[in-house]
């Protein structure tokens, strides 16, 4: 059934995924083949499909043994299951789209190891992933928390910026390690979870009070549909929490690398060669913005002091 919803979705979408793909090839956005980009797309339905069907198998045995305390024992699973997500995925799930390499020895690699001891960030290693065979854009991320927390570097950033941008960048993402923002977001993230549950409980009762029906197939659509409007209501209160999360972890950066000048160049950088709107619609911004504005960004470095040479 999952299976049955999830392709139907993708097909009425399609046209729309081939457009946004072809306008980011038009503009220099992209780099993949087609062949890739549908590679990513079967690899990324598969596990979306066997993932979600697990899930919701789960989900209706459960309803059905518990009859009255199952919204409690769902949440508390589906809970678990998004701090394991968050634990396994750099090792499951980001080696099946891209490769890892450590950051070669150097300029960047021994300055980003100074700037994780000045962090107070226990680091073993940092990687770089080959994000050019898909994009032009710069980017840097922290996944994991634990024993598979990871910063991992875009190729495309550790080749086309000088050190001391790449290093800001660096010390953004390392400022995420320190305040365990991955855990944050993932606790907020089961926290919300158990929000769509209690939706889930409020609709499936009111539907069983007027069509009585087992706990089956029937249902899925119902589901991933409460799935679906949940995600979009709540992005406005997951995006306000994660814009406060980047502020923080920008006057961390700022504070470490002591580089002001640094810090604006590269913001600017980033958002040329994104082509982000640097004055976006407010209500855009607001529903759908995980991270403030260029123009908020490098506002903050006015007020950042500058580490003498």
């Amino acid at each position: 059934a999952v299976a049955v919803v999830e392709l139907l979705r993708r097909l009425v979408t399609l046209p729309f995924a081939v457009a946004q793909r072809q306008h980011r090839l038009d503009y220099g956005l992209s780099t993949q083949s087609w062949a890739g980009f549908g590679l990513d797309v079967a690899k990324g339905e598969a596990l979306w499909i066997g993932v979600t069907g697990l899930l919701l198998v789960t989900v209706l045995a459960v309803a059905r043994r518990w009859r009255r305390s199952w919204p409690a024992v769902v949440a508390g699973l589906l809970g678990c299951f998004v701090l394991l997500a968050s634990f396994v995925y750099p090792l499951l799930v980001e080696p099946l789209f891209n490769d890892f390499e450590s950051l070669p020895d150097g300029e960047l690699r021994t300055a980003v190891l100074a700037v994780a001891e000045a962090e107070q960030v226990p680091l073993d290693d940092v990687l770089v992933v080959d994000a050019s065979r898909r994009t032009t854009t710069l980017n840097a991320y922290v996944s994991g928390f634990g024993s598979t927390r990871r910063v991992v570097l875009y190729d495309t950033l550790v080749d086309d910026l000088p050190v001391d941008q790449a290093l800001s960048v660096v010390a953004h993402e390392l400022a995420h390690a320190r305040h365990r923002d991955v855990v944050v977001g993932s606790v907020l993230g089961a926290t919300g979870v158990a929000a769509v549950v209690g939706l889930l409980t409020l609709v499936l009762v009111g539907r069983q009070r007027r069509r009585p029906a087992p706990m089956g197939p029937a249902v899925v659509p119902l589901l991933l549909a409460l799935f679906s409007v949940g995600s979009l209501l709540a992005a406005p209160v997951e995006n306000g929490i994660s814009r406060r999360i980047e502020t923080r972890a920008d006057v961390d950066a700022l504070r470490v690398t002591g580089d002001p000048d640094a810090f604006v160049a590269v913001q600017r950088r980033l958002a040329e060669r994104s082509l982000a709107d640097p004055t976006p619609p407010a209500l855009t911004a607001w529903w759908f913005g995980s991270h403030p504005g260029v123009l908020e960004r490098t506002g903050l470095a006015s007020k950042a002091p500058v580490r003498s040479r």
